[in-house]
């Protein structure tokens, strides 16, 4: 039974940078698609001024046995100085307490990974609301006790100011 011939290796890595040049440039379309609709929900976000960092995971997993783990995420956090919606990777081990991670802005996240978190934005935006909800309710807390600070300086002050009378 004969073979077929295969063509010499620089034709078929010749042939196969054409074709990965025309691919390329679908690929690239739609990854720019979907970075402008991205794009666009930071930019809704921002409008927002939360100021409040959240996360979603996407994969992930605890080995309870070994103390290892990794997960990937979704989230919303400053990147750069940027706020924006993020994909992060991370892994390490508990009980050495190692930890590493890997933070990009969606736009600048590997593809595959925006592929895979992309269905998770409507899970991020309700962790979102959780974290917005009891940060206000902490906030609202902290601003009492800072009154409160405030009132025992001005007694103070004004104890000061008729010992110095």
């Amino acid at each position: 039974m004969l073979q077929p011939k295969v063509p010499p290796a620089k034709e078929r890595i010749a042939s196969s940078f054409k074709q990965l040049s025309t691919v390329s440039h679908d690929l690239n379309s739609a990854a720019t698609e979907l970075g402008g609709a991205i794009y666009n929900l930071d930019i809704a976000l921002s409008a927002l001024g939360l100021g409040v960092s959240g996360w979603h995971q996407v994969a992930g997993s605890d080995d309870e046995t070994d103390g290892s783990f990794w997960g990937r995420d979704i989230g919303y956090t400053q990147v750069g100085g940027k706020w924006g919606i993020a994909i992060r990777r991370r892994w390490g081990n508990n009980y050495r307490d190692d930890y590493s991670e890997e933070t990009w802005l969606f736009s600048d996240a590997p593809r595959w990974m925006c592929i895979e978190c992309v269905g998770k934005l409507p899970d991020l935006f309700e962790d979102l609301i959780k974290r917005t909800v009891e940060t206000t309710a902490k906030l609202k807390a902290k601003a009492s006790e800072a009154r409160e600070l405030l009132a025992a300086v001005a007694a103070a002050s004004s104890e000061l100011a008729s010992e110095l009378k």
